[in-house]
């Protein structure tokens, strides 16, 4: 889990990263196309101005017309994509013509440029809508205008000089963009001057009303994902405004396109980090499987060391641990404790009578007895070396101990097992019995005595008996 964090917020941080690159390049593309148009039509404002300078100049009227044309528009710009510079008088007639001593004819009284001068005096600068120009068969172009008034401050006409809109579309497909971003140039009031990709019929189209347009025009909102009302795309919409021009124009770039690159590096960095997830939990899972069987082979191991191979009961050594453990607990507590001591009886001359492998089967045998009576789960049974045999009985008193004793040597002499040495001709054990530890001072080796005692009166009064140390 901790490593599927880390790779997130490593994925996050690029996110945020990549797209703040991609904002900050639409926001240079801005600036360089606003840097580039407003000089353009600065420098075109600047021809207009020359010619209302030479208009206003005293007897340009009585001038010749070659000489008059110099006047007027010597200063003029000229470049690819500007039109020529025309002189339209009060009633939208050309009187005068950059491109000719003899204007050519033409009404523009149907123009918004000469109908917002003729209304006002104050327009300024005026950039029209798109249209196809009349002087130049069609050509689709748009009028930079300033107003001509007469001494008395009435309107006395308009200087007008075109602009192609191949001027714009050239200098935004030269950027090169993305195939879902778009450049967009408006006037202020939301008429599309030009867009790329391009398409007929959207110079010209009105999109005031557009959500997008109206974020940025209502509440000055930029550096926002939106819908194109054009063409539907969701684009990160990147405004800006012409300075000292009626004009703003907005970059937008498609999260889908310049994300892409994240993207795929999202899928290469999640399936890596997928699958060092997976190598890492098989690891554990391998570690944790051999950790387990390393375990089980040191119970195992722990269980062999305490276990009596022959018998399969506890050894000598666990004997010892569980009976210092009971006898503390016993005194501790005041709580009676008992031991049984238990030998085979004359088990050296059935080993040398019936051989060492049947002996050892009825050490087997007698060990299964023991393991029958050690019923309680604290209770323990022990081979404890040769042929005698321990039963460890916590919370026993004398007389109940005595009693499984008894069971247990009789258990022993009903397993018939042939032993022609003895009495009966059965295999027999003798059992000495210890009990009555308490809070007193005796310790767990007294008790083993007593009990080995007990046991030794048994053989001397015959074997196959049960006795209880005093």
């Amino acid at each position: 889990m901790g490593l599927l964090a880390i790779a997130f917020a490593a994925l996050w941080i690029d996110r945020e990263k990549t797209w703040e690159g991609a904002a900050n390049s639409a926001r240079n593309v801005l600036a360089l196309l606003e840097g580039d148009i407003s000089r353009t039509i600065r420098g075109y404002d600047l021809s207009l101005s020359g010619v209302i300078d030479g208009m206003s100049a005293p007897g340009i009227d009585t001038l010749s017309p070659d000489m008059r044309q110099r006047v007027l528009f010597d200063g003029a710009a000229a470049a690819e994509h500007l039109g020529s510079l025309l002189v339209i008088d009060a009633l939208g007639n050309v009187v005068h013509d950059s491109a000719s001593t003899r204007p050519r004819q033409g009404n523009f009284a149907d123009r918004d440029y000469f109908r917002a001068h003729r209304d006002r005096a104050d327009v300024g600068l005026f950039i029209s809508a798109p249209f196809r120009s009349r002087l130049r068969g069609g050509d689709p172009s748009i009028a930079l205008s300033r107003r001509l008034s007469a001494p008395d401050g009435s309107f006395a006409g308009v200087v007008s000089g075109t602009l192609r809109l191949s001027y714009f579309r050239d200098l935004f497909q030269r950027l090169k963009l993305g195939t879902d971003d778009s450049i967009t140039l408006l006037r202020d009031d939301g008429i599309v001057l030009m867009r790329d990709p391009y398409a007929e019929g959207i110079p010209g189209t009105n999109l005031r009303a557009s959500p997008v347009i109206s974020r940025f025009l209502d509440r000055g909102e930029s550096g926002f994902v939106g819908k194109a009302t054009l063409d539907g795309v969701s684009r990160y919409y990147n405004f800006a405004r012409l300075q000292g021009l009626p004009l703003f124009m907005n970059v937008n770039i498609s999260p889908d396109g310049f994300l892409k690159p994240w993207r795929q590096r999202s899928w290469v960095i999640s399936i890596t980090t997928l699958l060092l997830c997976a190598a890492v939990m098989t690891l554990t899972l391998l570690f944790q499987r051999e950790l387990r069987r390393r375990q089980q082979v040191e119970r195992k191991l722990e269980l062999l060391a305490q276990t009596d191979g022959l018998t399969g009961l506890v050894n000598r050594r666990a004997f010892d641990l569980a009976l210092q453990t009971e006898f503390d607990d016993a005194r501790r507590t005041g709580a009676l404790m008992s031991l049984l001591f238990v030998d085979a009886d004359r088990f050296k001359y059935f080993n040398d009578r019936y051989g060492h492998q049947a002996g050892d089967e009825v050490l087997r045998r007698i060990g299964d007895v023991l393991r029958e009576h050690a019923r309680r789960p604290r209770d323990v049974a022990a081979r404890y070396g040769g042929e005698e045999f321990v039963l460890l009985l916590p919370a026993t008193g004398a007389a109940q101990a005595v009693e499984i004793a008894e069971r247990l040597r009789t258990a022993v002499m009903a397993l018939s097992l042939p032993h022609d040495g003895l009495p009966g001709g059965v295999c027999t054990v003798s059992v000495g019995v210890a009990s009555g530890v308490s809070a007193g001072s005796e310790d767990r080796a007294a008790m083993l005595m007593r009990a080995d005692a007990a046991l030794y009166r048994a053989k001397q009064a015959g074997r196959n008996r049960t006795e209880l140390a005093a």
